[in-house]
């Protein structure tokens, strides 16, 4: 037969370390989470402001749009622009955490559609992250991307290693092609 196991107590000072731990921890996320807030709050001014530009960009467009556009399309850019209008106010007029809290609740009463949103956020990140590293390679490289840059050392230590293959002398010439 088995006896059931016994639990030992702990001694005092390792049970204290890790409460000490468990509290540093709470700390550490609480003053982290605090942080983002102070973060977004001080951002989403911009935010809202970039959205209001683009609805009233799309206003504009619905109506530059000429007589023989489908009505249809009109009413899709207006309603996209009043739409995104209505997000500006919401991002205006409301702290991050009921933010947070609208995302959340939009998260679980539509999570298709929110994870929807997420890939195609996350696909513009990309592509936007994508075009900033592709133009500051250019800039920093005189045009060429990094993998169109030849490193000459690697070139020279190519031909080098050729010539003693051959056993004949070459070089490298300024294109690090052989001669």
């Amino acid at each position: 037969m088995q006896q059931p196991p016994t639990h030992q107590p702990q001694p005092q000072g390792e049970s204290g370390g890790a409460d000490e731990l468990r509290s540093d921890a709470q700390q550490l996320g609480s003053s982290a989470a605090n942080r983002l807030h102070s973060e977004v709050d001080a951002r989403k001014g911009q935010a809202a402001e970039q959205a209001k530009s683009v609805s009233s960009a799309m206003q504009k467009a619905a109506g530059e749009l000429d007589q023989s556009s489908p009505e249809w399309i009109k009413s899709a850019f207006r309603h996209g622009a009043a739409q995104i209008q209505r997000f500006a106010d919401t991002i205006e007029h409301k702290d991050s955490r009921q933010l947070m809290g609208d995302a959340r609740q939009f998260a679980r009463e539509n999570p298709a559609t929110f994870l929807a949103a997420c890939a195609a956020a996350g696909f513009a990140a990309a592509r936007v992250l994508k075009a900033g590293g592709e133009q500051q390679g250019r800039e920093g490289s005189g045009g060429q991307q990094p993998w169109q840059q030849r490193d000459r050392s690697q070139d020279e230590n190519r031909a080098m290693f050729r010539s003693s293959e051959t056993g004949s002398a070459t070089r490298a010439d300024t294109t690090g092609e052989l001669a």
